[in-house]
């Protein structure tokens, strides 16, 4: 059995809903004076931006960001295009346009981003990652990054045939397995959030 520890983490999230860059500069310099973003040097930001926010408008709010001395969590991709470049594996729609499914393994350095329930069919191997506002499902051995619920949904579930994560983040709550002997054993298992932290329990 895999022990974790779960730890929470606190992400700044910039809604962008325009291409007004001064309106929008102007909004963020006044709250960036403010005593508490001025001592919050590194803290993880999101931008999420709505349909029809140009990509120039996201990097001069992003680099904005970055002066003020936060870091990027990940990008907030629109479109299904930029899905598929970025995860640089081909991504198949079944059911309905909230559910990917994923026919091969996951290799270092791929990373899928997703809007909705992802489901691969394979291995998410070690520096792989998975990244869904909704649930992760892997018909395969989970040794990469899998993060459910990355929007705030605490109610999401990451599930495995075989657990053995990096690293597994359900909106805001992160665990890491501890160091001890592999698991051996053959059954599949759910991650889920229990009283403010992340427990696997077996499936079924």
């Amino acid at each position: 059995m895999v022990k974790i520890k779960s730890k929470p983490i606190t992400v700044l999230t910039i809604e962008i809903e325009n291409n007004d860059v001064a309106s929008i500069l102007s909004q963020l310099k006044e709250i960036f004076n403010k005593k508490f973003f001025a001592e919050s040097s590194g803290m993880p930001f999101l931008i999420q931006a709505k349909n029809g926010v140009s990509e120039t408008t996201l990097k001069v709010v992003e680099e904005f960001l970055r002066s003020k001395g936060l870091k990027p969590l990940l990008k907030f991709p629109e479109k299904e295009e930029s899905l598929k470049k970025t995860a640089e594996v081909e991504l198949e729609n079944v059911k309905s346009s909230s559910v990917l499914v994923i026919n091969k393994d996951l290799r270092s350095g791929q990373i899928v981003e997703h809007f909705g329930d992802v489901i691969l069919i394979g291995d998410l191997n070690p520096g792989a990652e998975i990244r869904a506002t909704g649930n992760i499902i892997v018909f395969g051995k989970l040794r990469g990054i899998a993060w459910a619920g990355y929007l705030g949904n605490t109610d999401a579930v990451i599930v495995a045939l075989k657990m053995q994560p990096q690293q597994l983040r359900i909106a805001n709550i992160f665990a890491i397995p501890e160091e001890e002997e592999e698991d051996t054993s053959d059954r599949a298992e759910v991650a889920r959030i229990k009283d403010d932290e992340i427990v696997l329990e077996p499936l079924g």
